[in-house]
């Protein structure tokens, strides 16, 4: 089980990313919060958009327009490119919700080619 500190890191190299001007233009007017749940250890963070920046929040948010629950580990391996996130998904075992085009803009921090 990964701890809040490795998932907590993972999720600010995604944010970290957007400094890259052209995965910060994909973001250009995105202003939503995606709600992550890792049940295997009771952590929650969000990831809150707005318009080509993003920030790192701790707790849970019941109004997040996107969702993700994930084990902690499964994250850690889709976060360093060790894991397909569309294998995993396919396998049931990412559990998304919300806005489904909203989060297919979330595969460019997986994008690892």
């Amino acid at each position: 089980m990964a701890s809040a500190e490795e998932i907590k890191n993972a999720l600010n190299k995604w944010i970290k990313m957007l400094d890259n001007p052209e995965i910060a233009e994909e973001f250009e007017d995105y202003n939503k919060t995606m709600q992550f749940i890792f049940p295997d250890n009771d952590v929650k963070f969000q990831l809150v958009f707005e318009n080509k920046k993003a920030k790192l929040v701790e707790g849970f948010n019941e109004n997040a327009e996107m969702s993700l629950k994930v084990s902690s580990d499964l994250f850690l391996g889709i976060a360093n490119g060790d894991v397909d996130p569309m294998e995993a998904f396919m396998d049931g075992k990412l559990k998304p919700k919300g806005d489904m085009a909203a989060l297919e803009k979330l595969e460019l921090f997986m994008d690892f080619d």
